[in-house]
């Protein structure tokens, strides 16, 4: 009985956080219709964060459960369950006047976060840092909190260290897409291949190493120097590349033609977003102009958030509806020798 549930319960959970993030999608598309900001280049930021709350996130956290996995898995399920009333609560405090009312509905999206990340600590502690893929998984979901903690000082109309509000929503965005969705990306790739191959190669760890620790540095540059954010995007940059290699040659030939598709368009989208990225850092640091925010709000934003982040996730998805889910490694048993 016991086998049975926790081999169903992930299987549930998963159906549950695909079909929210199916209706997510058609809430989105209705909020087309609806205005938040004068601004053009505000509103379609704007409607990437939509995206990221409706859509991304329940598709990410569809992913990263294992069947066997009993450590913090009510503090998943709770997050599962809570995710469209807390996306919800969210997108409302868009339609609010900035100001304490505003903060207040999207602090839910921050406690919301934060039980995700206690998930991913909870998996963290009672694994270890091996198998490296789930550790990925679990930088993704750790790293998710950033995101709604900025979310809530770009609702309450705070400049933070001088930074305008546009930087500050880029960097809720920012968090979203490459620090959630880039490391549960990299994890899901990594199992892929411990499932093909029984093991994930030596570029794998490198790739994990540089996901990971790109993101402080990314945030440490928009906080106090841009020769951090360049360094960070540039590690940023050389590990998406590094894993879009790892996707095309060793994962694209052993999966559907659907999902084959769909995780070609994400690696070749990574590849041309973190050149812009990478070009966008730079300026900073030469103080010349070579792309203005709004056009890597079109460019870098729109090919990350549903070239890279969303088609490899819908690809993600897609297989492991077909394969049998992995099973995280079991501790070894003492084994009883006949006297």
């Amino acid at each position: 009985m016991t086998r049975t549930l926790h081999t169903n319960a992930p299987q549930r959970l998963r159906e549950f956080a695909r079909r929210s993030a199916a209706v997510g999608v058609v809430v989105w598309a209705l909020l087309m219709l609806t205005a938040t900001s004068d601004s053009r280049e505000t509103e379609l930021v704007h409607r990437i964060v939509f995206f990221a709350v409706l859509v991304l996130v329940p598709l990410g956290l569809s992913l990263v459960a294992t069947v066997g996995q009993t450590s913090g898995f009510w503090l998943l399920r709770v997050a599962v369950l809570g995710q469209p009333v807390a996306a919800i609560l969210t997108v409302l405090s868009f339609f609010i006047e900035k100001g304490w009312a505003s903060a207040t509905l999207a602090a839910v999206w921050l406690i919301f976060n934060a039980i995700v990340a206690l998930f991913g600590l909870t998996r963290l502690l009672s694994r270890g840092l091996y198998p490296l893929y789930e550790s990925s998984i679990d930088a993704g979901l750790l790293y998710l909190p950033v995101a709604g903690a900025w979310l809530i000082v770009y609702r309450l109309g705070m400049q933070l260290f001088g930074y305008g509000e546009m930087i500050i929503l880029l960097t809720v965005v920012h968090f979203h897409f490459a620090g959630f969705a880039a490391p549960i990306i990299a994890g899901l790739t990594g199992r892929r291949l411990a499932e093909k191959e029984n093991r994930t190669g030596r570029t794998f760890p490198v790739i994990v190493l540089l996901l990971v620790a790109a993101m402080p540095l990314v945030a440490a540059g928009i906080t106090f120097s841009p020769w951090l954010g360049l360094l960070g995007t540039l590690l940023l940059a050389f590990g998406l590349v590094l894993l879009a290699a790892l996707t095309i040659f060793k994962v694209l030939p052993a999966v559907p033609f659907g999902a084959r598709l769909l995780l070609a368009i994400g690696a070749s989208s990574s590849c041309a977003a973190m050149v812009l990225a990478c070009l966008y850092s730079y300026s900073l640091v030469a103080h010349i102009v070579i792309l203005r925010i709004p056009t890597m709000a079109l460019t870098h934003g729109l090919l990350n958030a549903f070239g890279f982040a969303t088609c490899s996730l819908l690809a993600w998805s897609r297989i492991t509806q077909q394969y049998a889910p992995a099973t995280p490694p079991q501790p070894r048993q003492a084994v009883a020798q006949p006297r």
